[in-house]
């Protein structure tokens, strides 16, 4: 199997599992997703050792095309909050949109363990760099207090997803949090990363 063979099986597999997820978490199988992709069973796991990696790299996927689509938005405010902002609202009103989707991924990301964690990781880093690379825009995105701010949102947005899609919350009640908690944040550093991090001043804003 050449590379590109192996590319093209992943990305069935893929597609396959988010289009059973846009259903819900059990509605995933993995025979039924072999089934969709054309692939034996044994092909989906030897991609995807367990349905949690699966669909956290669905969710992995899926933040990977957000970026590239959200990318050109960038330049919509002045501001690194505002811009960062104007993200998290574009992605939580994509996600929050298909409530039962955001369920699978979301529930996948919470209950990760063994092989999982390692791909729940690499969600939470695409995320933070989709944050932070919104507030730098042009400047370097490595900034420090850039990253401090988006890795405290990514980890309250992925959170929280699941709450709006099982209706304990509202895209409007997170949207209004987040912009709160960041206000805070911003007015107290001025613009830079605390010695001791920003997780004090993040409660400030609960």
């Amino acid at each position: 199997m050449t590379q590109t063979d192996r590319g093209q099986r992943r990305d069935r597999i893929l597609k396959a599992a988010l289009a059973q997820a846009a259903d819900g978490y059990d509605a995933v199988q993995m025979r039924a997703v072999a089934d969709s992709a054309g692939v034996s069973p044994s092909t989906v796991y030897h991609f995807f050792p367990s349905k949690d990696d699966l669909l956290l790299e669905c969710l992995h996927h899926w933040l990977t095309t957000c970026a590239a689509n959200t990318a050109p938005g960038f330049a919509g405010a002045d501001d690194p909050h505002g811009r960062l902002m104007s993200v998290v609202g574009s992605l939580t009103a994509q996600l929050s949109s298909t409530p039962r989707l955001a369920d699978a991924l979301t529930r996948a990301y919470l209950h990760a363990d063994g092989l999982a964690a390692g791909t729940a990781e690499l969600v939470r880093d695409a995320l933070v760099n989709l944050f932070a690379e919104a507030m730098a825009h042009a400047q370097a995105a490595g900034h420090e207090y850039h990253r401090q701010v988006a890795g405290l949102v990514a980890d309250v947005w992925l959170t929280n997803v699941r709450a709006i899609a099982q209706g304990r919350t509202t895209a409007q009640d997170l949207q209004r949090s987040l912009a709160r908690t960041v206000s805070i944040i911003a007015r107290n550093t001025g613009g830079q990363a605390p010695a001791h991090g920003l997780a004090d001043l993040a409660v400030l804003g609960a």
